[in-house]
C-alpha cells in the first residue's frame, strides 16, 4: 500500500498516510476481546459484506428482518460475529436495540464494541483510499498474544446500547467505544488528524485550506448521508 498516496496524482499531506498506516497496523495487532487473528478476519469480513448476497437481499428489502438466509462469511468466526461485522459495515442506520442485544447475548458487549469500532474506523481508512481512487490497503498482518479480556474502571449502564464511561464530562460520541479503550485510542486518532485535530476543535477559527464552518458543513452531510446517530 502506498501510505503517501503518491499513486494519486494528488498533493496529500503525508500526515494522512502516516496515520492511517498505524490504525491499519494496529488491526492486527492482538485486541482487548480478539486475537491478531481474528482481528485481521474481521477486517476481511468487514469488505467482503459488500459482496454478501444476504446482506444486499436485505438492503434491498423494507425490513432486514424480512430477508432470512446465511452471511457469504470468509472466516472462522462465530455466526453472531459475522453477523455483527456484515450489519455495522451494510447497514447500520436500522440497526436496533433488540438486534445489538442478540449479538451481545452470544458474543459479549467488549467484543460487540471491539468489532463496531473496527468496522467503523476501517471504513474511514478504505474510504479515503476509495475517494482518492487508489486501491485500499491489503490485509493486515497478525501478530501473536492473547486478549486480555478486561474491561475498564469507569464504565456502566448510561442508558446505552453498551456499557460506557460514567464521566458525564466526555461528550457522548467520544463515549461511544470507551468498553474498550485501546479500540477508543485508535479511532480517535483518525477523528484527531481528520476533523477536530485534538486541542484544535475548540478553536472557531481553524488555518487550513478549508475555513471551520466549511469543514463543518461537510461533516454534517456526510454524517447525513451515513446515518450518524450523532
Amino acid at each position: 500500500m502506498d501510505w503517501e498516496y503518491k499513486a494519486t496524482g494528488l498533493k496529500v499531506d503525508q500526515k494522512y498516510g502516516q496515520v492511517h498506516e498505524e490504525v491499519f497496523t494496529y488491526f492486527g495487532q492482538c485486541g482487548t476481546w480478539w486475537t491478531g487473528a481474528q482481528r485481521v478476519e474481521i477486517v476481511d469480513e468487514a469488505r467482503a459484506a459488500f459482496e454478501c448476497q444476504l446482506c444486499n437481499d436485505r438492503r434491498e428489502a423494507l425490513s432486514p428482518n424480512a430477508v432470512d438466509g446465511s452471511h457469504g462469511a470468509t472466516s472462522m468466526l462465530s455466526a453472531s460475529a459475522v453477523e455483527a461485522v456484515h450489519r455495522i459495515s451494510t447497514d447500520p442506520g436500522r440497526l436496533t436495540r433488540a438486534w445489538a442485544d442478540g449479538v451481545m447475548a452470544d458474543i459479549g458487549a467488549g467484543p460487540y464494541v471491539e468489532i463496531a469500532a473496527m468496522v467503523s474506523t476501517l471504513a474511514a481508512v478504505d474510504g479515503f483510499a476509495l475517494a482518492l481512487g487508489v486501491e485500499v490497503a491489503e490485509s493486515p498482518t497478525p501478530t501473536e498474544g492473547e486478549p486480555n479480556c478486561i474491561t475498564p474502571d469507569g464504565v456502566g449502564d448510561v442508558g446505552a446500547w453498551v456499557p460506557q464511561s460514567v464521566d458525564k464530562r466526555l461528550a457522548n460520541v467520544s463515549r461511544a467505544v470507551s468498553l474498550v479503550p485501546a479500540e477508543s485510542d485508535n479511532w480517535r486518532k483518525i477523528v484527531d488528524w481528520h476533523y477536530s485535530r485534538g486541542p484544535e476543535f475548540m478553536s472557531l477559527e481553524w488555518d487550513r485550506s478549508l475555513t471551520r464552518p466549511q469543514v463543518e458543513t461537510v461533516a454534517a452531510t456526510v454524517s447525513s448521508l451515513n446515518e450518524c446517530f450523532y
